[in-house]
C-alpha cells in the first residue's frame, strides 16, 4: 500500500498519512510530485490518492497525473 497526495499547506498530507497509518503502519506516503512516484507505484497493489479539490475538480496536476499513470496497476487488476 502506498499513500500519494498533492497538498498545499499541509493539510492533505496530514489525513493521507493518519489514513494510510491507520490501514498499514508500514506503508510509506509520497507527494505527487516526487521523482520516483511511477517507480513506486508499480510495485504497489493498493494505492490512496489524496488531493485537495478547486471549484469542485480535481487539480490539473492530479488529472494529469492519473492519466500518464493510468495503466500502472493493469497488469495486476487484469490477472486477478
Amino acid at each position: 500500500m502506498i499513500g500519494i497526495y498533492l497538498s498545499g499547506t499541509g493539510n492533505t498530507k496530514h489525513c493521507v498519512e493518519k489514513l494510510v497509518n491507520l490501514l498499514d503502519a508500514a506503508a510509506e506516503c509520497i507527494p505527487l510530485e516526487a521523482p520516483h512516484v511511477t517507480e513506486t507505484l508499480e510495485k504497489q497493489s493498493t494505492i490512496i490518492l489524496g488531493y485537495t479539490t478547486q471549484f469542485s475538480n480535481a487539480p490539473f496536476m492530479v488529472r494529469d497525473f492519473i492519466r500518464k499513470n493510468a495503466a500502472c496497476g493493469m497488469a495486476k487488476a487484469c490477472s486477478v
